[in-house]
């Protein structure tokens, strides 16, 4: 942070030059070398470690995989977010509506212009559950966060 107050300081400071007939251009060039200097100084410079990270292999034998599609209750066969509350249930954002699974069954939401508490849009674009286990749900209107034990 200091080097970037130092060179806007610096910045501040009118040209010293030999010729006050420095063409305008060349100036500009000359702040924007400097500023770009120093904005390379300023800011960390991010660094890839090219060796592959090695992960343990755990034995998948008790997980199972099901393949739930619309004759199960999905609204919409593609599921593009996807999160799990505290209490296990999985909840499935699509481009019509939100699906609360159970294990068995779904519940679909979608939004109700009688309800002001129902969604504000019907494509999910973004679903996040935070550490207090708010649901927050981003939909095409705007985001709303709902308390899970509401829905």
């Amino acid at each position: 942070m200091t080097r970037v107050i130092l060179f806007i300081a610096f910045l501040m400071q009118p040209a010293r030059t030999a010729s006050s007939q420095v063409a305008p251009h060349a100036l500009t060039k000359t702040v924007e070398k400097s500023y770009t200097a120093a904005l390379a100084a300023a800011v960390p410079q991010a660094r890839v470690d090219p060796r592959p990270v090695r992960l343990p292999v755990i034995d998948g034998t008790d997980v199972r995989f099901t393949l739930l599609s619309t004759t199960h209750g999905l609204s919409q066969r593609r599921a593009s977010q996807i999160v799990q509350d505290d209490q296990g249930f999985m909840w499935l954002g699509t481009q019509y509506g939100l699906n609360r699974y159970d294990g068995y069954d779904f519940k679909v939401f979608v939004p109700d212009p009688k309800n002001p508490n129902s969604l504000s849009g019907v494509f999910i674009s973004a679903l996040f559950k935070d550490r207090d286990g708010t649901l927050w749900i981003g939909c095409d209107r705007f985001l709303k966060a709902e308390p899970v034990r509401r829905l």
